[in-house]
C-alpha cells in the first residue's frame, strides 16, 4: 500500500443508494441499493482537471494561506496553550493544505499529461518541505507538551492526537538546538527529494525487449495480441504487467534472461545513487536524533520497537524456511535436465518450470485458471463480497470525473441507513508517467469538520493489470485476484474509519500493522466457497469446478519456501543498509545477503535493489512489516474460520473493531478486542510452515 498523503510529514511516514442497477463501463452491474438513499454526485470536491499553471497557483496559495493561518495560531500567548486553541486548529489547518494540495500532489503519478506530472511533482516537492518544516517547530512541540500535561485534550482521541504531535516533533529534531534543528529539516527535505525522484524515475520507466516469431510461440496467444508487432517479431514492455505471463510462459531460456536482466535493470545507476545517499541521511538525522541508526529511529515509532527483535524474527523465518526453497528449486532443476536442458538451473528459469511443475504434477494451467476471471465478474464480485461482510454499498458513477480515460469512479454508501460514505477509483491498467505497481492510494482522509459535519474520504486502487487482447476481456490470474482482494481492503480501511482526525485516519496506523488487515483478507481467495463466487468462465459462465479448486489450494504452500525467505531477505536487507552507517554499500550488500538467504544469487548486471520503491516510499526500516504484520492477520483470520466467511455479524465486528478506529487505539488494543483474547502466533507459525 502507498503511504497515507495525508499529514504524515517525512519522519513519520517513513517511521443505502437508490434500488438501481448501475452500470458500468465494462458492462457489469453493480449490486441494487436501498430505496429511499441518496446516491453522491462524482465531484468529490477534488479538482482533477487543472493546467499546469492553475495547478502551481492552487499549490503556492495553499502553502501561502496555511503559513498566516499556523503563524496567528501560533501567536496566541503560551500560557494559554489549550487542545482547543492550540492543537486542534493547527490539526484542522494542516488538513486543509493536505485536503487542498492531495489532488496537485499525487498526479505525478497518475496524470496522462507529462506537464501536469512535472507541475505535480514541483508542488509535492513545496509541500513537503513545508511540513518537514512545521514537524519540527518548537513551537508546536511545546504547545503539544504543555497540552499533554494539562490535562485540556480530553477524549480518547485527542490525546492520542497530542501523542501524535509530540511524537512527531521529537523525530523531526523539535527539541533540537537551533542549528541541528536547521540540519534535520533540511536533510529531511533532501531525503524526500530523493524519494520522489527514485519512484518519478520507476514511474517513467519504459524498458522493453524485442523477441522474434520463435519466441513468441511458447506465450499465450491473448498475450501475444497485447504485444507491439515488429518485422521480425514483437517488442514486449518490461513491467509490472507483463513480468508473470512472459516469465511463466517463455520456453527460450534466452529470452527469459534478457527480460530478467531488463527487470532487474530498471531505476538504474541513478537509483542507486538515490538509495545510497538516502541511506546515509537516514543514518546522519537518526544520530542527530540520538539515535544509533535509522533502523533504531524507524523502530522506536512502531510495534516492533527493537531492530534486534526484528532480526531475530526474520533469523528465526528464514533458517527455517531456507531447506524447503532448497528443496523446491531442486525440484524444479530436475524437471529442467528431465526435459533435456542439462545446463544449471537459472534465476530467470524458476517462474517458467514452477509454472511447468503446477502443471504436470498438479495438473492446473494458468491460462486455463485465467479464462475463470475475467475483470469485470471479479470486480463485481469482489464489490459483492465486501458489501455483504462490510454492510456497505458501492455504486459506479458516470460519468465520474476522473483524471485519465478508463478510470472509473464509485460511490460508498451504509446498507443499513443508506448514509453515504464517500468514493473510490479503480485505475487498472498502465500508462505511460503511471506509478508502476499496485496500491491502494488514499487520497483523502475523513475527518470532523469545524461546522460540525464529517468529511468523506475519497481513495483509489491503482494498479497494472495486463491487458486484454483487442475486443477481449483482460483476464487475470489467481494471484492478480489476490492482489486485487488485498488492495481492495486497504481501501476499505481508508473508507470506512471513522476517526475525527485525518492524522489519525484510516490506514494511519503503526507502519507495521497497515498490511494486517489486508492480508487477513487475502486467506478468503484461497476458500473454496469464495473461489467460487468469484470466478466465471469468460465463455460458459460456469464458476471453478471443484476438482480444479481442489488442486489450486493445494498449491498455496508448494512455494512457501521461496516465497518467505525471499521476504525475509528483502526485510533483511532493509534493515541491514539501515543499520550499518552511511558508508555501507547498496549494491553490493544486495549481491552478498541473497545467497545467504535464498536459493538464488543475484544475477550478473542486475540492480534489483533500484527499483525497490519500498525502500524510498515509506518503508524504509519497516520492509518486515509485511512479514511481522501476518502474524495480526492470521490470527484475527481465525474469527471468520469459527464464525463464518460471510458472516455479517463478524464483518461488522472486523469494521468496528479494526476498521473505524484508525489509530486513535493501538493495533494491540483493536486486535485484541476483536479476537476476545490476546494474540498469539499458532496461526502464522502454521500458515507458513514452522508448525509451533
Amino acid at each position: 500500500m502507498r503511504p497515507s498523503p495525508a499529514f504524515l510529514v517525512p519522519a513519520l511516514a517513513a517511521a443505502g443508494l437508490f434500488f438501481s442497477v448501475v452500470t458500468t463501463a465494462q458492462g457489469a452491474a453493480t449490486t441494487p441499493s436501498p430505496a429511499g438513499a441518496a446516491i453522491l454526485s462524482a465531484q468529490t470536491g477534488l479538482n482533477w482537471h487543472e493546467t499546469p499553471a492553475q495547478l502551481t497557483a492552487t499549490c503556492d496559495t495553499a502553502i501561502a494561506d496555511t503559513k498566516v493561518t499556523v503563524a496567528k495560531i501560533l501567536a496566541v500567548p503560551s500560557n494559554s496553550d489549550d487542545f482547543k486553541t492550540s492543537i486542534q486548529p493547527l490539526e484542522s489547518t494542516l488538513a486543509d493544505l493536505t485536503d487542498r494540495t492531495t489532488v496537485q500532489t499525487t498526479l505525478n503519478q497518475l496524470s496522462p499529461d507529462k506537464a501536469v506530472r512535472d507541475s505535480s511533482t514541483d508542488c509535492n516537492q513545496k509541500v513537503s518541505n513545508y511540513l518537514v518544516e512545521v514537524s519540527a517547530d518548537p513551537r508546536i512541540y511545546a504547545a503539544a507538551q504543555k497540552v499533554s500535561s494539562n490535562g485540556s485534550a480530553k477524549t480518547l482521541a485527542d490525546r492520542k492526537l497530542v501523542e501524535f504531535y509530540i511524537i512527531n516533533g521529537r523525530r523531526s529534531g523539535a527539541g533540537l538546538d537551533d542549528a541541528k534543528r536547521k540540519l534535520v529539516t533540511q536533510s529531511f527535505q533532501h531525503l524526500s527529494d530523493l524519494e520522489r525522484d527514485f519512484a518519478l524515475t520507476l514511474s517513467n520507466d519504459a524498458s522493453a525487449i524485442s523477441i522474434n516469431a520463435a519466441e513468441a510461440a511458447s506465450l499465450p496467444a491473448s498475450f501475444v495480441a497485447t504485444l507491439k508487432k515488429t518485422k521480425s517479431g514483437y517488442d514486449v514492455a518490461v513491467d509490472e504487467s507483463t513480468y508473470d505471463q512472459f516469465m511463466s510462459n517463455e520456453k527460450s531460456s534466452d529470452a527469459r534472461h534478457r527480460f530478467y536482466l531488463a527487470y532487474g535493470r530498471r531505476g538504474g545507476d541513478k537509483n542507486i545513487q538515490r538509495l545510497q545517499e538516502a541511506v546515509a541521511v537516514r543514518d546522519r538525522i537518526a544520530h542527530i536524533l540520538g539515535f544509533s541508526d535509522w533502523a533504531a529511529y524507524q523502530l522506536d515509532a512502531k510495534m516492533a520497537k527493537t531492530p534486534q527483535r526484528v532480526e531475530t524474527f526474520l533469523t528465526e523465518i528464514d533458517k527455517t524456511l531456507l531447506p524447503k526453497a532448497q528443496s523446491e528449486v531442486a525440484v524444479l532443476a530436475a524437471l529442467k535436465h528431465s526435459r533435456g536442458d542439462s545446463g544449471p538451473f537459472q534465476r530467470w528459469d524458476y517462474g517458467y518450470y514452477e509454472n511447468l511443475l503446477v502443471k504436470t504434477r498438479y495438473q492446473v494451467n494458468e491460462q486455463e485458471i485465467r479464462q475463470y476471471f475475467p475483470i469485470d465478474h471479479v470486480i463485481s464480485s469482489v464489490f459483492g463480497i465486501y458489501e455483504k461482510l462490510l454492510g456497505v454499498k458501492f455504486s459506479e458513477i458516470q460519468p465520474g470525473d476522473v483524471w485519465a480515460p478508463g478510470v472509473r469512479e464509485f460511490a460508498i454508501a451504509d446498507t443499513t441507513s443508506g448514509k453515504p460514505i464517500g468514493w473510490f477509483y479503480l485505475d487498472l491498467f498502465p500508462r505511460p508517467g503511471k506509478y508502476d505497481h499496485f496500491a491502494n492510494f488514499p487520497i483523502r482522509g475523513g475527518r470532523a469538520l469545524p461546522d460540525g459535519s464529517y468529511q468523506k474520504p475519497v481513495t483509489a486502487i491503482i494498479g497494472n493489470w495486463p491487458v486484454g487482447a483487442p475486443g477481449k476481456p483482460a483476464l487475470l490470474s489467481h494471484g492478480e485476484v489476490i492482489t486485487f482482494f488485498h488492495e481492495f481492503g486497504h481501501a476499505m480501511h481508508s473508507s470506512l474509519s471513522i476517526a475525527p482526525y485525518e492524522t489519525l485516519y484510516g490506514t494511519s496506523v503503526r507502519p507495521d500493522f497497515v498490511e494486517a488487515p489486508s492480508q487477513m483478507l487475502e486467506n478468503f481467495m484461497w476458500q473454496p466457497s469464495i473461489l467460487k463466487e468469484v470466478s466465471s468462465n469468460v465463455e460458459t459462465g460456469q464458476p471453478l469446478p471443484d476438482a480444479v479448486i481442489k488442486k489450486m489450494i493445494a498449491l498455496q504452500h508448494v512455494s512457501d519456501g521461496m516465497t518467505w525467505t525471499g521476504q525475509a531477505f528483502y526485510a533483511q536487507y532493509d534493515m541491514t543498509i539501515h543499520s550499518s552507517g552511511p558508508n555501507v554499500n547498496v549494491d553490493t550488500t544486495w549481491s552478498r545477503l541473497q545467497p545467504l538467504m535464498t536459493p538464488f544469487a543475484t544475477v550478473p548486471g542486475t540492480h534489483s535493489e533500484a527499483s525497490f520503491g519500498h525502500l524510498m516510499g515509506g518503508y524504509d526500516a519497516g520492509y518486515y512489516g509485511y512479514l511481522w504484520s501476518k502474524v495480526y492477520a492470521q490470527d484475527m483470520f481465525t474469527v471468520f474460520q469459527q464464525g463464518g466467511l460471510e458472516n455479517p455479524a463478524v464483518g461488522l465486528r472486523y469494521r468496528q473493531d479494526i476498521l473505524e478506529p484508525g489509530a486513535t487505539e493501538e493495533p494491540d488494543v483493536l486486535v485484541q478486542r476483536f479476537l476476545g483474547r490476546p494474540l498469539n502466533y499458532d496461526a502464522f507459525y502454521r500458515d507458513i510452515g514452522l508448525h509451533k
